[in-house]
């Protein structure tokens, strides 16, 4: 076809690293699956993985606490261009975006329930 149109892709794949760095310490307001005070400490490769820690108070029956205690874990995860998504070992799992330079938004997933969470930096 004469003058046919070349069509390239210029556009990242949603699973690429973002081009965004999400390391520091974030922390949320929220009371859910009786955790509070929930604080993330993250570090960022260049490929996108996160690595760090999760602090959070519990009332008992979370968070690996079956009393309340301050409980605590390692978290892994990735920032990727469509969604950040962390898995905070023995809690739960967050799935979100960066909505704003100190602002991720998204859920905080316990077994089969799931609660909209804020996290700000």
């Amino acid at each position: 076809m004469a003058g046919g149109l070349l069509l390239s892709s210029c556009a990242p794949e949603p699973t690429d690293p973002a081009t965004t760095d999400i390391s520091g310490v974030w922390t949320s307001d929220a009371h859910l699956f009786a955790l509070s005070q929930i604080k993330l400490t993250l570090t960022q490769e260049a490929a996108g993985i996160v690595s760090g820690g999760w602090s959070a108070k519990s009332d008992g029956n979370s968070g690996g606490c079956a009393e309340p205690c301050d409980a605590f874990g390692l978290l892994i995860g990735r920032n990727m261009v469509s969604q950040v998504e962390l898995e905070l070992l023995g809690a739960g799992k967050f799935e979100g975006t960066l909505i704003e330079r100190n602002r991720l938004r998204g859920i905080l997933a316990v077994g089969t329930g799931y609660a909209p969470i804020t996290f700000v930096k």
